[in-house]
């Protein structure tokens, strides 16, 4: 992965409870145009853990990795948590002037303010490793049907995650707020969402990221999907990603 590639490279960060292999029918729809790069954040997948999680320790783990890989010039996309993470390397890069983030595509992402999650749902998600409470997250964050490989993947992905991140996004990540550096990013941005998201809500997207992103940001609406784009509907969100890169 770390030699020349002609193609335009896509960096894919995925969802909280998912790895890397929650992107792969995606990639597999865009590969044949797009180097795709599919990333397990730290703690999740095959990743180690970091011994201190943060938004910035995060996107700081996952640039060097990159670098290490010498991917230079990419697209990143951010789904819900990856979302966030994928805002925290752009501002990074944009201020250390690297220019290595080109665009940025946040799919669903939690918000860069805090992201509202029910107490009551913070208390049950705090239940892990647990098959059952796995199957309910699944279950809730989704409106299609889950083919067997993607629901038992959602499932598999979520019981492995390691215990301190899972705690820390939970009870810490997801009321860390980096609005303020957020708003002042150039480089192109198009949110996708859902009416029907029943995790980041159409309302939290409109009333918690759109505000606290810069006002060049082009936004996608959609119905008819949940939460867990990849895994729900993998040819619409290639479809959607292709057609932002085509976009000068």
């Amino acid at each position: 992965m770390g030699e020349q590639n002609e193609k335009p490279a896509l960096v894919f960060l995925h969802y909280f409870g998912g790895s890397s292999q929650s992107w792969k029918w995606v990639a597999q729809l865009l590969s044949d145009r797009y180097q795709c790069i599919l990333i397990d954040q730290p703690g999740f997948g095959t990743e180690p853990a970091l011994a201190t999680p943060s938004i910035q320790s995060f996107a700081g783990h996952i640039a060097e990795q990159l670098q290490s890989l010498n991917i230079t010039g990419y697209t990143l996309i951010g789904h819900s948590m990856g979302g966030k993470i994928a805002m925290q390397m752009a501002v990074d890069d944009q201020r250390a002037e690297f220019d290595r983030v080109k665009r940025l595509i946040l799919i669903a992402p939690s918000p860069p303010s805090t992201e509202r999650m029910p107490k009551e749902e913070q208390l049950r998600m705090l239940i892990h490793p647990d098959r059952e409470q796995a199957e309910t997250t699944v279950k809730n964050g989704t409106i299609k049907s889950l083919a067997a490989e993607q629901h038992d993947l959602a499932v598999y992905t979520q019981m492995i995650v390691e215990e301190t991140t899972w705690r820390w996004w939970i009870k810490e990540g997801i009321n860390h707020s980096i609005a303020d550096a957020v708003r002042e990013l150039q480089i192109p941005i198009t949110l996708i969402a859902s009416k029907d998201d029943p995790a980041v809500t159409y309302q939290m997207t409109t009333e918690d990221a759109i505000p606290n992103l810069p006002l060049h940001t082009k936004m996608i609406s959609t119905e008819g999907i949940g939460h867990l784009f990849p895994l729900e509907d993998a040819d619409w969100t290639a479809a959607q990603i292709s057609a932002i890169e085509s976009t000068v």
